[in-house]
């Protein structure tokens, strides 16, 4: 027992200078402009979603949205290896932002509840989604082939090879629609609403604040669709149910109405770009400090 608790310890010990010293880095002047260049990046890629399903709805045309869809049509274009370079840099500063969140966030280092321990998982899930789309973007800038398959598509199909898989995929889903009504819940309360620093006009902010809180429920509403028809797949057994943003904007657009919640949900991201890229530049980023050493006897 001795040595299990002189090896915890010692962990703790590493775990805690790898805090300090990724904190310490965070708070650089040119590593936090990187961190604001990131939510600008997401802010302009949530836009391009937006205006590409709008879009395709103006034009009557099938509906082919989502992160995979946008980075093959930017691929298209006369310096699409340019802006996916661009876009590959500029996300990898959130993702950064998202892992400093996790290690040193949300609270003090040694106040970990279940909500925090979920939040700083949640942070590491967040930085690792970013850090997919970054990957494909770069690949497709150096022209490198990138495989387009629905990781999640690709997932149910596993699931469904197992007995047990229609009930994971179930819990899967159920837990993604929670997600989603969090973020509508943080949407309508203005719990998920970023401080902004006094820089930002009072009335500016009032309307930021407004078209955030639209943005981000917007975005709900899409966890709640991908959650939804995740349930529905673990229902019906069926993998091409299930997939990501992409697969919702898909089967959204066969539904009754369908279109009107497609041009809901896009300028809702349309809105949420709007609120990402001001608080690229007035976002008050939360004082995080670490507790002291403990002072050796």
């Amino acid at each position: 027992m001795g040595k299990v608790k002189l090896i915890l310890t010692l962990l703790q010990g590493l775990v805690r200078l790898a805090q300090r010293q990724l904190l310490k880095i965070s708070k650089q002047p040119w590593v936090r402009r990187y961190m604001r260049l990131g939510h600008g990046t997401k802010g302009v890629f949530y836009g391009l979603i937006g205006l590409f399903a709008l879009n395709d709805i103006i034009h009557d045309q099938p509906i082919v949205a989502g992160s995979e869809a946008v980075l093959a049509d930017l691929d298209s274009w006369p310096l699409g290896s340019l802006v996916l370079g661009l876009l590959a840099f500029g996300l990898l500063g959130y993702v950064l932002w998202r892992l400093t969140q996790a290690s040193v966030g949300p609270a003090q280092a040694d106040t970990l509840s279940v909500r925090q321990v979920l939040q700083r998982f949640g942070y590491v899930a967040s930085g690792l989604t970013y850090l997919g789309v970054a990957q494909s973007a770069a690949k497709l800038s150096l022209n490198l082939a990138v495989d387009f398959d629905d990781t999640i598509e690709d997932l149910a199909s596993f699931l469904f090879e197992r007995q047990v898989g229609p009930w994971v995929l179930l819990s899967v889903g159920i837990g993604v629609v929670a997600v989603g009504c969090l973020y509508i819940y943080g949407a309508a309360s203005g719990g998920y609403i970023n401080d902004f620093h006094s820089d930002l006009q009072r009335p500016v902010r009032r309307w930021v604040v407004v078209i955030g809180k639209v943005g981000i429920a917007a975005r709900g509403v899409g966890f709640f669709l991908i959650g939804a028809y995740l349930v529905k797949a673990a229902y019906l057994v069926d993998d091409e149910s299930a997939g990501g943003l992409g697969n919702v904007f898909d089967e959204l657009d066969e539904e009754f109405f369908g279109e009107y919640w497609l041009g809901a949900i896009a300028f809702g991201f349309l809105a949420y770009a709007v609120y990402m890229i001001v608080a690229a530049f007035y976002r008050q980023f939360p004082t995080v400090t670490l507790p002291p050493r403990a002072k050796s006897c």
